[in-house]
């Protein structure tokens, strides 16, 4: 597993420095300031329809190497793995979703052929995040995050969930699912000299809105729906905390 880590680390290390960030967003954000690559796909901010993430030609290699590696791959099959393991039912929802869309628009493919996330975020070096939570995620949904290094973990790179009180050791290597559109979350500052990489594997909350729709927005369907049926699916919306506490249990 040591050389696994190692080896994920050097090729994110790699992959930062060849990357061209001007078309990608090399500012402060929600979550902190440090560099990051979308890997995937999604739906939501004006997008008309889910696509995969753009990249320049010259980023694009650069994704398609990650995507291809094989101990990057070993991760997001084990990420996938706890996921299916944990909490089946929204694995099955997850999984079946992406299989919905690949055939309702076979561009937009999965980012990793043995993972049921429809999207990856590398975050590079000094990932420190602040306090926030990823309100485009389904608010029952999960996220899984791998941090890398080399850190000293007993030292920083702690995860904090805010609403919980809980504070977290978080070594290199180690995978967390976490519900990042309902706890608030950040990680504690390394020592200095040290680095702290990660891969956020997830799912924005627009892709099931689509499927759910008929492959369509929101703002299509409330235009195209009758008052009756859409007086049905305002219903569903209010009770799909039922839905979702249903998911999270066992079979």
């Amino acid at each position: 597993m040591d050389a696994l880590i190692k080896h994920v680390d050097e090729k994110l290390t790699k992959a930062q420095k060849d990357l061209n960030f001007v078309p990608l967003k090399r500012k402060p954000n929600v979550r902190g300031t440090y560099d990051s690559l979308p890997i995937g796909g999604s739906f939501g901010g004006g997008q008309t329809r889910p696509t995969m993430f753009a990249h320049t030609p010259h980023n694009d290699k650069i994704v398609e190497g990650l995507r291809k590696d094989e101990d990057i791959l070993r991760i997001a099959g084990l990420c996938d793995e706890y996921f299916k393991s944990y909490v089946p039912k929204l694995h099955t929802l997850y999984d079946n979703v992406l299989n919905w869309l690949h055939e309702d628009n076979n561009e937009f493919e999965r980012p990793f052929p043995n993972c049921a996330f429809a999207a990856a975020t590398v975050n590079f070096l000094f990932a420190v995040t602040r306090r926030h939570k990823d309100f485009l995620n389904m608010i029952y949904g999960f996220c899984a995050v791998t941090p890398l290094g080399p850190y000293n973990y007993k030292q920083g790179g702690h995860l904090i969930i805010w609403d919980l009180g809980l504070i977290i050791e978080f070594p290199p290597g180690t995978v967390i699912l976490l519900p990042s559109a309902l706890l608030e979350h950040s990680n504690v500052s390394i020592v200095p000299g040290e680095t702290w990489s990660s891969i956020t594997f997830y799912s924005a909350a627009g892709l099931f809105q689509w499927r759910h729709n008929g492959y369509m927005s929101d703002k299509e369907f409330r235009a195209r729906a009758s008052p009756k049926v859409l007086k049905k699916w305002k219903q569903y919306r209010r009770e799909m905390w039922k839905e979702g506490l249903e998911l999270l249990q066992p079979e």
